[in-house]
């Protein structure tokens, strides 16, 4: 069994496989790292890879929790049948590498790969295996943060998505929610025009997903734990 760890800003989450099979998942806050151990004990394992965005001192009370060493995975210009174009793939955070790996094990053609979290992260990846290079854009919380704390006025709820706002409650809520559609939309739009195929999937991830899928074109499909997938796929090639 291979034990798969994503180490992010607020959680850790994690999921066990016997081949494609998952046999279990789950994920914890930060504070609460030492109950990893006891979730871990009921499996037989024999690896354990990981992705980690967070301090080196919190790595290490995760490293303690495993009943095997964790392989932390590092961006690379290379792997799993993806090419990296990242002018230095080190700069590169683990999480967007990881998710690109991800959609070439789900999907063989062009792809969009769109993660909506703190940030908006938006990758390009071509049937090829050609990984030519993504976007970082504040995500819906920041962006409304940014506008609540810097623009006069607009510190209040946000209401609903319209054609066209009348009120400015439903005004931030369309604003923010077209700006993470539109980007995503233009990248694909890029995409198409590079490979000179039609307009590529999207595939979407993140907590926020599900604010912004109803707005892309066909086809898009919200895929949980894209990082998990990614490194399953890394520990499938290693």
């Amino acid at each position: 069994m291979i034990l798969v760890i994503d180490a992010g800003n607020s959680r850790i989450k994690w999921a066990v496989f016997h081949g494609t099979a998952k046999c279990g998942e789950g994920a914890v806050d930060h504070a609460d790292i030492a109950a990893l151990a006891a979730a871990w004990s009921g499996f037989t394992l024999s690896r354990a890879v990981g992705a980690s965005v967070v301090q080196p001192a919190l790595r290490r009370r995760i490293d303690e929790q495993a009943p095997c060493p964790i392989v932390w995975i590092q961006t690379t210009d290379s792997a799993a049948g993806v090419r990296n174009h990242y002018v230095e793939p080190a700069q590169m955070g683990v999480d967007r590498w990881l998710a690109v790996l991800a959609a070439r094990r789900l999907v063989a053609g062009d792809v969009i790969v769109a993660s909506a979290g703190t940030a908006l992260t938006i990758e390009s990846l071509t049937a090829e295996g050609d990984y030519l290079g993504g976007l970082i854009m504040p995500g819906y919380r920041v962006m409304l943060a940014g506008l609540a704390g810097n623009t006069a006025r607009l510190d209040q709820p946000v209401g609903e998505w319209s054609a066209f706002p009348t009120c400015t409650g439903d005004a931030l809520e369309t604003g923010v929610l077209e700006a993470m559609a539109g980007a995503i939309e233009r990248a694909r739009q890029r995409l198409a025009a590079r490979t000179g195929r039609p307009l590529p999937p999207v595939l979407l991830s993140g907590g926020d997903a599900s604010r912004v899928v109803d707005l892309l074109a066909s086809p898009c499909q919200i895929v949980d734990n894209l990082v998990l997938t990614g490194l399953l796929e890394v520990a499938d090639k290693t």
